[in-house]
């Protein structure tokens, strides 16, 4: 039994969208058995599960804002409808649905309706085409948008969401893509098949998409902590999880300063035909070196032992400082990649 539980539990935690689910129901079976009794709502009731579906398909401090947003699009959308239609009389022609999309298309791009704009275009063709373009159908449908709205944000009241497991997943992401290329830019390194610095940047863009997918999920979780009593009993692993997706975000700027240093070509000082190259005694220490860093974001990802790696990593780059090159140009590269990896390796600590 205890097992069972433990199972449930877990999946219910890694899969915020089975409570999404059960509170956009709920919210939506108590906004239709209400909506019966506000006066006027006979013909329009679906309106209001709709507007409840809206409030809870987001944080306590989102469906707020998205509620009212939503709402005052479907009002602007509404209005444009209703005025276009005025002035072009009771008969619904091309032309005048053509000038209400493209009108509401414009106005949906607002700045204040956010995310919600979208819903302008919609409640415009449904003002023209269901509400025959009469005003009192822009109050139904936007009233009782926000009624359901109001219900469904109760809901998220009393059931405060908190995806907490979504930004653990994409953290964990963004740590494993940046520990791949990290292993694979140092044995590039050793085997001199260094690509151009624009064909590396295309071909792993998953980088970039990783980090924006991990600071969306990370600031759904900081949004979420407001008016939410289930937040307290996870502040401990909220801060650790903030303090770990900063720190891969400063490893990923490092790492892409050093792929900078190693693949765009770069001139001798004094001798601008000429380029920087890195002979073979350097190449194997900082590859090592890398891979030991790619290592320690790994075991850290892993709940393993950090400090090993991370020492073994810093004693290569002592290594790499004290074997001074003969050339110059060389060394200030090899100076400049190693204070990259350094400070990466600063980041754990």
């Amino acid at each position: 039994m205890h097992t069972a539980r433990r199972w449930l539990l877990d999946r219910w935690t890694e899969h915020p969208r089975i409570a999404l689910a059960l509170r956009a129901a709920v919210a939506s079976a108590i906004a239709w058995t209400l909506v019966r009794f506000v006066p006027g709502s006979q013909d329009y009731p679906y309106y209001a599960p709709f507007g409840a579906i809206i409030a809870t398909t987001s944080t306590l401090a989102g469906s707020v804002r998205e509620s009212l947003q939503a709402v005052g699009a479907i009002v602007v959308g509404g209005v444009v409808a209703w005025l276009v239609g005025a002035a072009t009389g009771d008969d619904l022609a091309a032309v005048t649905l053509a000038v209400v999309v493209a009108l509401s298309v414009s106005v949906a791009g607002w700045r204040p309706l956010g995310a919600m704009g979208g819903w302008a275009p919609t409640a415009a063709v449904f003002t023209l085409i269901i509400g025959h373009g009469d005003a009192q159908f822009i109050g139904a449908y936007g009233g009782l948008t926000l009624f359901g709205a109001l219900v469904g944000i109760v809901v998220n009241m009393v059931a405060p969401p908190l995806p907490l497991a979504p930004a653990r997943a994409a953290v964990s992401r963004a740590r494993s893509v940046l520990a791949e290329q990290l292993h694979e830019i140092a044995d590039l390194l050793v085997t001199h098949e260094l690509p151009p610095i624009d064909e590396w940047d295309q071909q792993h863009s998953d980088l970039r998409r990783a980090r924006t997918e991990m600071s969306d999920a990370v600031s759904r979780v900081h949004e979420s902590l407001t008016a939410n009593a289930r937040a307290r009993r996870h502040r401990t692993a909220l801060t650790t999880l903030s303090a770990e997706a900063d720190g891969l975000d400063r490893i990923s700027f490092l790492m892409a300063d050093v792929s900078d240093l190693l693949l765009r070509p770069h001139g001798v000082p004094g001798d601008p035909a000429a380029q920087t190259t890195l002979s073979d005694d350097v190449r194997e220490p900082l590859a090592v070196a890398m891979h030991r860093v790619a290592d320690a974001l790994e075991a850290y990802g892993e709940g393993g032992e950090v400090d090993p790696r991370l020492e073994a990593a810093d004693a290569q780059l002592a290594t790499l400082l004290e074997a001074r090159v003969h050339e110059t140009h060389q060394q200030l590269l090899v100076d400049s990649v190693v204070l990259s990896l350094r400070r990466a390796i600063d980041t754990f600590t």
